[in-house]
């Protein structure tokens, strides 16, 4: 399988969201909230993104607390973090402040603290201080888990959902990654099987590369796929 990373109609409306909370403007919020079921492609679109244009990105643990995760943040900034907690804290600003355009921070996995007011609040409080754009990235309840902290959910300029891929997706997606040719047939039914999902559509791609590689042919279809 190729290593290439496919714009998908998800992935569109991921670099678009960013765009919105990528601005200048005073007063204005600069927090994005990402959502989508798992498979869809959301940690692997923020993880592009950050190689593109120089995000740094945090998953989240569920051991985390405040402290740890602005030690992390320090980390990603590049430099090695104080000892104090408010220090920290002064060395994120510092390092958001001293660039021309601050970097954006993606948090993944946040439903791991949707519960966790202590980040929530710290989250909240690098975004006012840094005035710096920020992503939060979660399973498909993190929209309403969210919505129960008033002071941080008014800050999302915009929450994007991640969809199942169609079948024009699934079979860009197949067709550009895909190390055999999989017949038009054959991806009708992976977009019907697969629920649209990118995780499920990868693995019968495996297949598919697998059957051609044993029985040296180019192109499978659904015989070959589903023998049963």
């Amino acid at each position: 399988m190729k290593s290439h990373f496919v714009i998908t109609k998800n992935v569109k409306k991921f670099h678009s969201g960013i765009d919105h909370i990528n601005h200048k403007l005073k007063g204005v919020e600069r927090m994005l909230l990402v959502t989508g079921e798992p498979g869809l492609g959301k940690t692997d679109a923020a993880i592009h993104y950050c190689a593109q244009n120089g995000a740094v990105m945090i998953r989240t643990l569920e051991l985390m607390k405040g402290p740890w995760l602005l030690r992390s943040l320090v980390k990603e900034l590049g430099a090695e973090p104080m000892k104090r907690i408010s220090d920290i804290f002064d060395q994120i600003v510092a390092l958001q402040r001293e660039r021309e355009k601050p970097r954006t921070i993606i948090l993944d996995e946040v439903d791991r603290f949707a519960d966790k007011t202590e980040i929530l609040e710290t989250i909240r409080d690098v975004h006012d201080v840094c005035h710096c754009p920020i992503v939060f990235i979660g399973e498909e309840m993190a929209d309403t888990k969210l919505g129960r902290y008033r002071r941080l959910y008014r800050r999302f300029v915009e929450v994007v959902k991640f969809e199942k891929l169609d079948k024009d997706d699934v079979k860009n997606f197949i067709t550009e990654v895909s190390d055999v040719r999989v017949e038009p047939e054959a991806i009708e039914r992976i977009a019907a099987e697969s629920g649209g999902k990118i995780s499920d559509i990868i693995t019968t791609i495996h297949r598919a590369e697998a059957f051609g590689l044993r029985n040296s042919v180019k192109s499978v279809g659904i015989k070959e796929l589903w023998k049963n």
